[in-house]
């Protein structure tokens, strides 16, 4: 029964009809995961012990991320990863006005395997090296998890969860799924892109739509494996070293982009990266203002547009095992609610809010620049989305403002009050107040 129960789970994604779902990988995964101690006795989350969770000695995993004004965030991305068996967990804060710092200690003083650093100590280097500071931690925390003894190790931002496929396996025992006894290899995972909530903060759903990719995050092994340089998707590792996929098949890359999925392999698998990297309207919009831990300039508006469960037809979904999600939610609760994180984060998330707006209105002034194209982009899916209609006159060298059409129905360049209380600007996100009425 626990052998079919496994094999169930491990196809939980719910895919479109005649996709190849790598059966013989999956399998064999699915096959060597019914040797591993039945669920009832899997330890969740270790408090207040940063030693491993079993009694029998395992490699340690350890996951780090730069995090840049990501205080909302922080809780619960560090309960996922240790819900997920991930024995230490570093943060290296960069440029951060919020509460990250208080957040991130808060949960230290229950959760000391969870530790973070400031790292704006690089923006005293040249501009240049400024700009590397997300591959400057990368590395410095590869060398001191060397020194440690760490046996893996994932990068991950903080809108990026590690997740099984089952919704149950701990990272070490589907890492000794997929590797088995033979030398352990780098195990690449495929981003799985969620769309956009309709509300604001909503944690992980069950059912949520998501969209393959092509990039990818690797966990990886220290001991043993050539590793030439860090980067932020993929490292560089020595020719005798063969990254798999998270089926355990030899991962096949893009071969204009080494850090790129190839489409042949572009499947659900058995672990993947859920990237959070609209969560809603209002986070997206929130999000031009905050930019990379790598960037200080004011304004990004690198991102093609909104995608969200209202604007694309969904054809995959998140369909994990109904207990599982259900025990993971009320563990998840129970984090926030034991470590009081509410009380640390409120502030900040309606300063998100309100950032929000005051991006939309710095991103329309810039239709009429020449930043217009990348502004349109920004803003297409959401409801202040612009139409370009094409001119009458072919020989018309430059659009003139009519060309644009706006569809929201908010005043451009309208400043918003300084003093709105959360639920006016929430009522204003889900389309019940004048000002942002859906269409």
């Amino acid at each position: 029964m626990g052998h079919l129960v496994l094999v169930y789970c491990l196809n939980g994604v719910s895919t479109a009809a005649g996709q190849d779902q790598s059966v013989a990988c999956r399998a064999a995964v699915a096959l060597a995961l019914t040797t591993a101690k039945p669920k009832s006795q899997v330890p969740t989350i270790t408090r207040g012990d940063s030693a491993p969770r079993e009694k029998f000695m395992k490699p340690t995993f350890k996951l780090c991320a730069v995090a840049k004004d990501e205080g909302p965030y922080l809780a619960e991305w560090v309960f996922h990863h240790l819900h997920f068996g991930f024995d230490a967990i570093h943060v290296y804060i960069n440029r951060t006005s919020d509460a990250s710092a208080a957040v991130l200690e808060r949960i230290r003083g229950t959760y000391p395997q969870v530790s973070y650093e400031f790292i704006d100590w690089v923006d005293l280097c040249d501009p240049g090296v400024g700009a590397k500071l997300q591959t400057i931690a990368y590395a410095k925390e590869l060398d001191r998890s060397r020194q440690e003894g760490v046996g893996w190790l994932l990068f991950l931002d903080v809108d990026e969860f590690w997740v099984p496929n089952d919704f149950a396996t701990p990272v070490d025992r589907f890492v000794a799924a997929i590797t088995g006894d033979g030398q352990p290899q780098p195990i690449c995972h495929l981003w799985h892109c969620e769309l956009g909530q309709r509300a604001p903060f909503t944690p992980l759903q069950r059912g949520a739509g998501y969209e393959l990719s092509s990039h990818l995050k690797t966990l990886f092994p220290l001991d043993g494996i050539d590793i030439r340089h860090v980067r932020v998707h993929h490292p560089i590792f020595g020719a005798q070293v063969t990254p798999l996929d998270a089926d355990g098949a030899p991962m096949i890359f893009d071969e204009q982009q080494s850090e790129l999925a190839a489409q042949s392999v572009m499947k659900p698998k058995s672990a993947y990266i859920i990237h959070r990297m609209y969560r809603s309207e209002a986070e997206y919009l929130s999000l031009s203002l905050r930019g990379r831990p790598s960037q200080r300039s004011l304004l990004k508006m690198n991102r093609p547009g909104y995608r969200s469960h209202r604007n694309v037809t969904v054809h995959r979904r998140f369909f994990w095992p109904e207990e599982e999600f259900r025990a993971y939610d009320r563990d998840r609760e129970r984090f926030l609610s034991e470590l009081d994180i509410e009380t640390l984060i409120a502030a900040d998330k309606l300063a998100i809010l309100e950032r929000a707006e005051r991006a939309t209105v710095l991103i329309k002034e810039k239709l009429d620049t020449p930043e217009r194209d990348k502004a349109v982009a920004f803003l297409r899916g959401t409801r202040h989305e612009v139409v370009v209609v094409p001119h009458e006159d072919k020989a018309a060298s430059e659009p003139s403002p009519a060309s644009v059409t706006r569809r929201d129905h908010s005043v451009p360049g309208r400043e918003a009050p300084r003093t709105r209380s959360w639920l006016s600007i929430l009522a204003g996100w889900f389309g019940l107040s004048r000002r942002h009425r859906m269409p």
